[in-house]
């Protein structure tokens, strides 16, 4: 029996730097970066379980599905330069366990997730206004899904053709 082993399929998104704010650069992916999707679907997964009554809300449960969006948010940011702790004046190194604490643990945090969802929509937006001119058809005709992500059905015409 032959069988061929096909490689590993590769995540594919755009990324780019960016200045965010006193000297300090971020390094940040495109929304189509997988593992921030799955952050994201893990969330709402959490949210639909609340909103079933499979499980309890608590206040507990709030604080941490907005941390959970945070720590999601985390997945942009690949890289960065100018990040330095407070106390020591040592620069923070980059990691993505350290992505996670600047997006969930300072005072920083609200205006850094802000930042990368802002700069991750803008590269996805020029992705695809690329991707629109090398296939020479405008996005109207291509995006046809919902804010849910399934495909949006074309409504059947109500005109009669003379």
């Amino acid at each position: 029996m032959e069988i061929e082993i096909e490689p590993k399929e590769v995540a594919e998104y755009t990324q780019r730097w960016f200045d965010f704010k006193d000297g300090a650069k971020l390094l940040i992916a495109d929304a189509d970066k997988p593992s921030f999707n799955r952050a994201l679907e893990l969330n709402n997964i959490q949210i639909d379980r609340e909103l079933y009554g499979i499980k309890s809300i608590t206040d507990e449960s709030a604080l941490e599905s907005r941390l959970a969006f945070n720590r999601a948010v985390s997945h942009l940011i690949l890289g960065w330069s100018g990040f330095e702790d407070k106390k020591t004046k040592q620069p923070i190194e980059y990691s993505q366990q350290n992505a996670e604490l600047l997006c969930t643990s300072t005072k920083a945090s609200l205006e850094l997730v802000l930042f990368c969802l802002n700069k991750s929509k803008e590269l996805r937006i020029e992705k695809n206004k690329t991707a629109d001119e090398e296939v020479g058809k405008s996005l109207s005709t291509i995006d046809k899904e919902t804010s849910n992500g399934h495909q949006k059905r074309q409504k059947k015409s109500t005109k009669s053709s003379k």
